[in-house]
């Protein structure tokens, strides 16, 4: 693939975030002459291909979390992984123009993604697969590597599966890689039943249309072993536990997200009262016998080769990308952000930037 050559070029096209706020339409604009960035001693400039967005995207937007404000403030540019082919780099560093890689946001907040150019430090970023499209490979850095991690550790062969919200970015992953982990029964709460079913689920409950915890027909005699939740919060813990549904005895709860979706946290104080209370519940839940373990999943908790892993498992056919594909416009990149916020992908919502 041939490198662009930046030398002579000083600005690039990017979407603007002029301030905080959950307005999408008025906050979020395309800007065609940002100055490139510079690349500082330790990162790698990337020629972005695609970037993969996140419920966290939509979070930094709103500016609920203090800790994920943007350092420098509004404006600035949302997006945080992404793909695309390496421009420039440190002369002793293992990526080389022209190299085909995949980059990780830097933690606490995803930023800088949805651009033609990104620095990235170089310990975010990996080479991609050859034999995966780049507007593909921007969705393995967060929502397959935190399906893979929690299929993984939680999932027994045999075990009876409820996800909860199965169609977005990680349960589209989940769904495949829980069958792969052997799971004998895969429910899972989706308005797309045949996607679902396609991707490996026994049954669908839409749950435009009914309760699944008042499903009798989930239980078909057998409790499920393992609950994971990617949409609810805390009131799906609670029907879980009140419905039966869920062995009381060896029974996992797994929380992929917050208690409450809209969490608002502009201080330590607030921020501890967020997250307290679901470090409590964990905690408690494994003493008490006659409760189900409630656990809270850290899906970016990433390992040297887990990336590797996971683009094996796309590479032999255990797990297909599923799609939500946008243009690389203001009204594309717009529609994406309504669609985080709104809690209605269907599959892995990518801006490619690619024609």
């Amino acid at each position: 693939m041939r490198v662009q050559d930046v030398s002579n070029k000083a600005t690039m096209k990017c979407i603007l975030a002029s301030a905080h706020g959950e307005d999408i339409d008025s906050l979020l604009s395309m800007c065609d002459n940002y100055p490139i960035p510079t690349r500082k001693k330790g990162q790698v400039l990337i020629k972005v291909s695609a970037c993969a967005l996140a419920p966290g995207d939509v979070r930094v937007l709103a500016g609920h979390i203090f800790l994920q404000e943007p350092p420098g403030g509004c404006p600035y540019i949302p997006g945080g992984d992404v793909s695309g082919v390496v421009v420039e780099a440190d002369a002793t560093s293992r990526f080389k123009a022209g190299d085909l890689v995949v980059a990780m946001f830097e933690l606490p907040r995803p930023l800088n993604g949805l651009a033609e150019f990104i620095a990235v430090k170089e310990s975010l970023v990996e080479l991609a697969s050859t034999n995966i499209p780049l507007v593909e490979s921007s969705t393995l850095t967060s929502s397959a590597l935190s399906a893979m991690t929690a299929a993984n550790k939680y999932c027994c062969e045999g075990d009876r599966v409820l996800v909860l919200g199965g169609s977005g970015g990680v349960g589209c992953f989940l769904i495949q890689l829980l069958k792969a982990r052997g799971a004998s029964f895969i429910a899972t709460t989706s308005s797309q039943r045949e996607l679902m079913l396609s991707l490996g689920a026994d049954a669908v409950i839409n749950y435009q249309n009914e309760n699944w915890f008042e499903n009798s027909d989930l239980l078909k005699g057998r409790q499920f072993d393992l609950i994971i939740d990617l949409a609810v919060g805390y009131d799906a813990w609670q029907k879980a536990r009140h419905s039966k549904l869920l062995k009381t005895s060896g029974g996992k709860f797994v929380a992929m997200t917050s208690d409450n979706a809209l969490v608002e946290a502009h201080n330590w104080w607030q921020l501890t009262t967020v997250f307290v209370p679901m470090q409590w519940r964990e905690l408690w839940t494994r003493f008490w016998p006659s409760c189900p373990a409630y656990i809270w999943h850290n899906g970016l908790d990433v390992k040297p080769g887990d990336l590797a892993n996971v683009t094996k498992l796309v590479e032999d056919g255990t797990m297909k990308i599923v799609l939500d594909p946008l243009t690389f416009t203001e009204k594309g990149v717009k529609h994406g952000f309504k669609v985080m916020q709104k809690r209605c992908a269907h599959g892995k919502v990518v801006v490619s930037m690619q024609s």
